[in-house]
């Protein structure tokens, strides 16, 4: 169970320590500290949320870290693109298919979020 343990620094601010045990009563004690309560109140709740384990991503001392981007990567929507161009053996047919099912699944900033409405048709 984490608790926030308010410590008392030299120049009479104090540092917030946000303390647990990993996982299981007999896992290992694991803190980090903040400059505010508000901000070990939120990493508390962090730590509730991913089971007394440090949340996924978060760097102690740091917080959360972009991961810096590895040689050649690109979005997803570029990469099943050029996916899509470079199959061999697949007729036009297939290969129109598999781009619309890209773009219903994993839909890019340009393209809508919703598919579109069918035109009515009216029976009488």
């Amino acid at each position: 169970m984490a608790y926030i343990v308010e410590r008392p620094r030299g120049d009479g601010q104090f540092t917030y320590q946000v303390k647990w045990r990993g996982g299981a009563r007999s896992g290992k004690g694991e803190s980090e500290k903040f400059g505010d309560r508000p901000s070990a109140e939120t990493f508390k709740k962090l730590a509730y949320a991913h089971s007394q384990q440090w949340p996924h991503g978060w760097v102690k001392g740091q917080g959360f870290v972009e991961q810096p981007a590895a040689p050649g990567d690109m979005p997803f929507q570029t990469w099943a693109e050029r996916y899509i161009d470079r199959l061999a053996g697949i007729d036009d047919r297939p290969r129109e298919d598999y781009r619309r099912e890209r773009r219903l699944h994993f839909p890019s900033s340009s393209t809508p979020s919703r598919p579109q409405q069918r035109p009515r048709v009216a029976y009488g």
